[in-house]
């Protein structure tokens, strides 16, 4: 057996398949013994699991504001129905709840629904007559009418002009079914009965606010919500100031970064990935990208990333990741993980990136020169 094999049996956790990779990842130089590779993956399933309690938040009903269709507003209880501990929305003098502490802009949403007619997730919520609104209607499941999404204006459920934003989903009168929203930037996609592909997605459309609280809402009937969890999501990475290139014939370091003669902003609309081919007209080179991540006291964060070629990832000045990938593969927002431990104020996140032009030994042939074909990476924080 293996110095790998022995780790993976001394610390079992869920994936394996991924474990490996992930270990692969986090490693900044190659491990000499296996207890250390031991204490590094305890750390990790710890980190991990300590990452998952912070970014997930679970609601209680007297975190809610009711709100009512006739000024009669009732206080919130808890009931069961059908066995299930839930929250019940009349539709009248219950006719929605908001939770306004809450202020998400990227996050995912899970909770249990059973509705009469009309049962909606309002969220982005400005105030209680402006935000963003997907809808239920379980009597027309597995119709085009099942799953319907609107943004609300000054109280306008305008239904009518957004013919466009609906879609089926298996759903059925009174009866609890999952659903489960996602919120990236612009993007909204919706589960349904824990479906791996969206049952919906679409884009969102302005309102007054892209980030804000979360309500609940009953209409023409009763709703029932149970099992009610919003976990924050990735916030991508696209923004960075990148230098000129450097040759790529000596080793570049964190402190050449004083070498660097000009910054150059970056951000592409709708694009997570960045990609730095597109900033050099000959692609052949090593350069430093750079943003400030500033936080209101020290915490510890996520970084998924995936990159080409060889990079190296410096915190403060610090390396905390290397690697010379000496092939080429698809890149996924997941491919490796690592921990920021973030300082109060502000904090300098570095990349030194070179593409693939070694993986083709001087350069890739591209009409008569030799040159970078994947030079670049995807990145997002939790």
């Amino acid at each position: 057996m293996n110095d790998f094999e022995q780790l993976k049996n001394c610390f079992p956790v869920p994936g394996k398949d991924k474990f490996e990779q992930s270990i692969h990842s986090l490693t900044f130089s190659k491990l000499s013994t296996i207890m250390t590779k031991k204490i590094l993956s305890l750390s990790i399933a710890l980190g991990l699991f300590f990452m998952q309690q912070v970014f997930s938040q679970a609601f209680t009903k007297d975190q809610w504001t009711v709100l009512s269709e006739n000024g009669t507003n009732k206080e919130l209880s808890d009931t069961s129905f059908l066995g299930v501990n839930c929250l019940k929305l009349d539709g009248k003098n219950i006719a929605a709840i908001w939770n306004k502490t809450a202020n998400q802009r990227n996050f995912r949403m899970e909770l249990d629904v059973a509705g009469e007619v009309m049962s909606g997730i309002g969220f982005h919520v400005a105030d209680e007559q402006n935000y963003q609104f997907i809808y239920f209607r379980p009597g027309y499941g597995n119709t085009k009418e099942a799953i319907q999404y609107i943004p609300i204006y000054n109280g306008a459920l305008s239904w009518v002009f957004y013919g466009d934003y609906q879609n089926t989903a298996d759903i059925k009168k009174l009866q609890w079914f999952h659903a489960a929203i996602e919120v990236m930037d612009d993007n909204l996609k919706v589960f349904v009965n824990y479906n791996k592909a969206p049952d919906m997605q679409v884009k969102l459309l302005k309102t007054k606010s892209n980030e804000g609280s979360i309500l609940l809402r009953s209409m023409f009937g009763t709703s029932y919500f149970a099992n009610i969890k919003i976990m924050e999501a990735p916030s991508q990475l696209v923004n960075w100031e990148i230098s000129e290139q450097f040759p790529k014939d000596k080793p570049i370091e964190y402190g050449d970064i004083k070498k660097v003669k000009k910054w150059t902003n970056i951000a592409e609309s709708d694009d997570n990935y960045v990609n730095f081919c597109r900033y050099f007209e000959n692609p052949n080179g090593i350069i430093f990208a750079k943003r400030t991540i500033t936080v209101d006291a020290e915490q510890k964060r996520k970084l998924d990333f995936d990159f080409a070629g060889k990079l190296s990832i410096y915190l403060n000045g610090k390396v905390i990741y290397k690697y010379e990938k000496g092939y080429l593969d698809r890149l996924v927002p997941e491919g490796n993980h690592i921990f920021l431990d973030l300082l109060k104020g502000n904090n300098e996140l570095c990349l030194v990136s070179e593409g693939d032009a070694d993986i083709f030994g001087k350069g890739y042939n591209s009409l008569g020169r030799l040159q970078h074909q994947n030079w670049g990476f995807i990145g997002r924080m939790r």
